[in-house]
């Protein structure tokens, strides 16, 4: 297995962004192409200013950035915190524990993602992890920074999440977060405050992380106040595998009926491909009765060969497969597409700007041999069944 392939698993294995590679740039390149200032959090509403954060050092007025230390707050070093993250560490399965990988990089990518609680519910174990694996990287000149995939993801559920929301011209609406795990929207997202927000996940995660929002919340972490942004948030213990949990969630409240915005942002992969098509297929049935915009990330087959025990489900034509069940207006987007790049992947020859140069149905790299591993970040629309009468 070469580089991009090792590359790639890593960053599968990894929760999107553990052990990315490190290949250097030639001397020509200098390292702060690669890399951004980190301002101060920006505000969920402030497009203007993310688009000054994405330009480049010499773009936007920026010096040269120099490397952030990691400062964990008092709140992160408590007691209790601390006592939780560890019965998390001991007794979650990596399912689970992806949930805490994905909020630390939440956390250390701040300079792009607003997300007030997110150190919180990382932990203090995965986010000194990750910050160790960017160190590594910049001082590699590496063309994949640890924890940039996930911020492009993060960033492009965000922006499509906000559309889909507008798109409702101010009907009553639900955010459905299958899958939630360490997820914060309903904390930080200004757009969902006419949205009842659903989080169904296992319940031990549910009740892991109500506990440490509410400890977030009872104090003065680093002077950030957390305020919940969404109308409501709903947490529904459920697995998405069991075929009881739509029943779970509408009896936890949600409207059939009800606009809704469906969100599976790193699940559906891990889920069996029976269990996959099932929630896809329950999703859809829905969408017979009301204005929905579902939102996924699939992986290609590649993809999940990779790290078979880990990842089952996969498609490589979600935009085909989407249709089938019933959506319409399918977007297929992949890492490095103007909307799914937001200024962070600017080498052309890092991983996924390489392979966006070849037509999908290539499963092998030309020039190398390596399988070409995608991730598909893609939006469907569905609309009631229209009858004349």
């Amino acid at each position: 297995m070469n580089l991009d392939a090792f590359a790639f698993k890593n960053w599968l294995c990894g929760s999107l962004f553990l052990s990315l590679p490190t290949r250097t740039l030639s001397s020509k390149h200098s390292s702060k192409y690669f890399w951004i200032a980190l301002p101060p959090p920006l505000p969920p509403s402030h497009t203007s200013a993310r688009l000054v954060a994405n330009m480049l050092p010499q773009e936007n007025g920026m010096e040269e950035p120099t490397m952030f230390e990691l400062k964990l707050s008092d709140l992160l070093l408590s007691d209790k915190v601390k006592e939780l993250h560890a019965s998390i560490n001991d007794e979650w399965d990596s399912l689970q524990l992806s949930a805490c990988q994905t909020a630390a990089g939440r956390a250390l990518w701040k300079h792009m993602i607003h997300d007030p609680v997110a150190d919180i519910l990382a932990g203090e174990k995965y986010l000194r992890n990750l910050h160790e694996k960017i160190k590594k990287d910049r001082c590699n000149n590496a063309r994949e920074v640890s924890g940039v995939i996930l911020a492009v993801r993060t960033l492009w559920f965000d922006s499509n999440i906000e559309t889909a929301l507008s798109s409702f011209n101010g009907r009553e609406n639900q955010v459905v977060l299958l899958g939630a795990g360490m997820d914060a929207r309903a904390y930080r997202m200004g757009c969902l405050k006419e949205s009842n927000v659903f989080e169904v996940d296992f319940p031990k995660l549910l009740h892991t992380k109500a506990t440490l929002i509410q400890a977030a919340a009872g104090s003065n972490n680093g002077n950030q106040q957390l305020n919940l942004m969404a109308k409501s948030v709903t947490r529904v213990a459920a697995d998405i595998r069991d075929e009881d949990w739509f029943e779970k969630l509408k009896k936890s409240g949600f409207i059939p009926e009800r606009s809704t915005v469906w969100v599976l942002e790193g699940i559906i992969y891990y889920l069996s491909h029976l269990n996959a098509m099932q929630v896809l297929q329950t999703i859809a049935s829905n969408s017979a009765l009301t204005h929905t915009v579902l939102l996924a990330d699939f992986m290609n087959k590649s993809s999940t060969t990779l790290s078979q025990s880990t990842f089952h489900f996969h498609s490589d034509w979600p935009d085909h497969l989407l249709p089938s069940l019933g959506f319409s207006d399918v977007k297929l987007s992949q890492l490095g597409d103007p909307d799914a790049d937001f200024g962070l992947m600017h080498d052309p020859l890092n991983l996924f700007n390489r392979l966006r140069s070849l037509p999908r149905s290539v499963q092998t790299h030309p020039d190398d041999g390596t399988p070409c591993c995608r991730l598909y970040l893609v939006k469907a629309t569905g609309y009631p069944n229209q009858t004349i009468t």
